[in-house]
C-alpha cells in the first residue's frame, strides 16, 4: 500500500486554510496545520511532512527564515517549502528553491504546484547518485531544478537538452555552470536562453568538463540572473519590429566614436541589412544587451526597417519557431500525449462591428462561417488562424451582459489572452472578469488601459490600432506576464490588489 503523503499548511488565515485542507483531504493527503512560524518549525520535526505550504503572513519566523533553518537540520534539510503570499511583488520570492503561490488561492494551481514539486522530487533522486547517464523530460524536471540539484550535489558533467530540433549544451563542474552553447550563442548568453526552456528532454552525463570556463557566476547568481534578464528581454522585445523584420543603419545615422562595446558590435552588424533574429544570434553579448541597444539605435533614427519592410514585419509569422514551441507547450500542460494544441483569444467590445473588424484585418483567418453567428449573437467561435500545423487560435466571443456571466468561466478553459476593443462598460466588466478571475494577459487596441485593469495578476497593456501588432503583444504577454514596453503604456501591480 503506498504511504500517504503528510502536508504541513502554516496561515494564520482560516478562511484560505478551510477549502485547501479539504482539496487536500480529497485528494488522499494527510494534512497538519500551524497558525504561526514558530509551530511550524515543531511540526515539521516532529511530524516530517512531505511537503510545507508556508505563507507570508505567519508571524513568529518569516518564510525565508523559516527555510534556512530547515535547511540547517539534516531532519528537516530535504522537505520542499511552497510560500503562499498575498502580495504581488514576484520578485522578493524568487530564487526560492520550491517556488510560491499567490492568493487567494485558485486550487487546481495548489494541486498542480504540489504534484509538480512531488515529481521533481522523484525525477531527482537518480540525479544526487552517481549514475553514470541520467535522462528525463523537462516537463518533469525544469531546468532551474536541475540546475539546482547538480549546484547543490556539487556534480560536474554536461547536460544536454534537445528541444524539437534545437539542442544546447551546459556544463558544470562542482556544482557551478562553466560554459553553455545553444546555436550560434555560448557562455552566458547560451546559459540565459537555455535556463528558460520550458519543454523538451535533458540527458546529464557526469564526467570532467574540458576547454576555458567562459561562465564566472555561481549556480544561484546564474538562475537569478537568467530570470530577471529574461523579464527585461519580454519587456522589451515588442517594442521590436518581428524577429524576421530586416534593420539597417540609417544613411545620415550620427555615430559617435566612442561607443560601448555592445553598442559597436550591434552597429557593425547593422552595416548591412539583417534581421532582428540574425542580430541577437550574431552579437556576442547578451540577449538583454543587445535588445537595449536595438531599442535605443531605433528610438534614435540611428537604425531603422530595411528597403521593403514594414512596421508589421511585412507579414511575416506572428511568432518565432522558440515562442511557437513554448505556446504549444502551455496550452498542451497536463493534457496527456496529445499533440495538437488550440488556445482561445476572447475579443471583448460593443457590438458586431469589433467582430467584423477582426475577421477583416487580420491576415489569414478562416472564419467558421461566411456570416459566423457569433457575430451577432456575441458567443461562440468567430474563426481559427493557423499559427502551424500543430498550433492553432480560436478568436472567440462572450456575450458580456451580467446575466450572461455563468457562461464565462466555462466557456474559458484553454484562454492565452484577451483583446479589448472599447471602453464600454459591458466590455471592461468582460475583461476585467478574464484578467482577473481567469488570469489572462489584456491588451486594449487603441485606448488607454481602464483603471479597472490596472494591476491585473498577468498584465495589461495597451498598443495601437494595429490589430497585428496587438496580437503579437498578447501572444508575447501570454507566454512571459510581464510589462511590455515603456511609453506603450502598461500597468503592473506595485501594491495588493482584490480580485474582482
Amino acid at each position: 500500500m503506498a504511504q500517504v503523503r503528510k502536508i504541513l499548511i502554516a496561515d494564520p488565515d482560516l478562511e484560505s486554510v478551510r477549502p485547501l485542507s479539504r482539496a487536500l483531504r480529497t485528494k488522499g493527503y494527510q494534512v497538519h496545520y500551524a497558525p504561526d512560524g514558530s509551530r511550524a518549525l515543531e511540526v515539521a520535526v516532529l511530524r516530517h511532512p512531505d511537503l510545507i505550504l508556508f505563507d507570508e503572513a505567519c508571524r513568529m519566523l518569516d518564510a525565508r527564515t523559516f527555510i534556512n533553518i530547515l535547511r540547517t537540520n539534516p531532519r528537516t534539510d530535504d522537505i520542499p517549502v511552497v510560500v503562499s503570499t498575498g502580495q504581488f511583488e514576484a520578485d522578493k520570492l524568487r530564487g526560492l528553491r520550491d517556488g510560491y503561490l499567490r492568493k487567494p488561492f485558485n486550487i487546481d494551481e495548489v494541486l498542480s504546484r504540489i504534484e509538480h514539486v512531488f515529481r521533481r522530487n522523484e525525477a531527482a533522486k537518480d540525479l544526487k547518485s552517481d549514475a553514470q547517464e541520467i535522462e528525463g523530460s523537462l516537463s518533469q524536471l525544469s531546468i532551474p531544478d536541475l540546475m539546482q540539484i547538480l549546484g547543490m550535489n556539487k556534480r560536474s558533467g554536461k547536460l544536454t537538452l534537445e528541444r524539437g530540433n534545437e539542442r544546447g549544451e551546459i556544463s558544470v563542474v562542482e556544482g557551478r555552470p562553466v560554459n553553455a552553447r545553444v546555436g550560434r550563442a555560448e557562455g552566458e548568453k547560451a546559459l540565459f536562453r537555455l535556463l528558460v526552456w520550458a519543454e523538451g528532454s535533458f540527458t546529464f552525463s557526469p564526467g570532467g568538463s574540458g576547454g576555458k570556463p567562459r561562465i564566472q557566476r555561481g549556480m544561484d547568481d546564474s538562475l537569478l540572473e537568467a530570470m530577471r534578464q529574461a523579464d527585461e528581454v519580454n519587456r522589451l522585445l515588442p517594442g521590436l519590429p518581428p524577429r524576421n523584420a530586416r534593420l539597417v543603419l540609417a544613411p545620415d545615422a550620427d555615430l559617435t566614436q566612442d561607443q560601448h562595446p555592445v553598442t559597436a558590435q550591434v552597429v557593425e552588424l547593422l552595416r548591412q541589412p539583417r534581421a532582428v533574429g540574425e542580430v541577437l544570434d550574431l552579437a556576442p553579448a547578451t540577449d538583454l544587451e543587445v535588445v537595449g541597444v536595438l531599442h535605443t539605435l531605433l528610438q534614435k533614427g540611428v537604425a531603422r526597417m530595411a528597403e521593403g519592410e514594414t512596421e508589421a514585419g511585412s507579414g511575416g509569422p506572428l511568432l518565432g519557431p522558440a515562442e511557437l514551441h513554448a505556446l504549444r507547450g502551455r496550452m498542451l500542460r497536463g493534457k496527456g500525449s496529445s499533440r495538437e494544441a488550440t488556445a482561445k483569444i476572447f475579443v471583448c467590445g460593443s457590438g458586431p462591428a469589433v467582430a467584423r473588424r477582426l475577421l477583416s484585418q487580420v491576415p489569414d483567418i478562416a472564419a467558421v462561417a461566411a456570416e459566423p453567428t457569433a457575430v451577432k449573437s456575441g458567443f461562440g467561435t468567430l474563426g481559427r488562424l493557423d499559427l502551424h500545423e500543430l498550433l492553432h487560435l480560436d478568436f472567440c466571443v462572450l456575450p458580456p451582459a451580467e446575466a450572461a456571466k455563468p457562461l464565462w468561466r466555462p466557456f474559458s478553459s484553454g484562454a492565452a489572452g484577451a483583446l479589448l476593443f472599447d471602453t464600454a462598460e459591458a466590455a471592461v466588466k468582460l475583461a476585467h472578469f478574464l484578467a482577473w478571475d481567469i488570469r489572462i494577459p489584456v491588451v486594449v487596441v487603441g485606448h488607454p488601459v481602464p483603471a479597472e485593469l490596472h494591476g491585473a495578476p498577468a498584465g495589461a497593456a495597451s498598443v495601437g490600432e494595429d490589430l497585428m501588432e496587438a496580437l503579437r503583444s498578447l501572444l508575447i504577454l501570454s507566454l512571459n506576464p510581464a510589462p511590455l514596453l515603456p511609453g506603450v503604456q502598461v500597468q503592473r501591480p506595485v501594491a495588493p490588489a482584490a480580485a474582482g
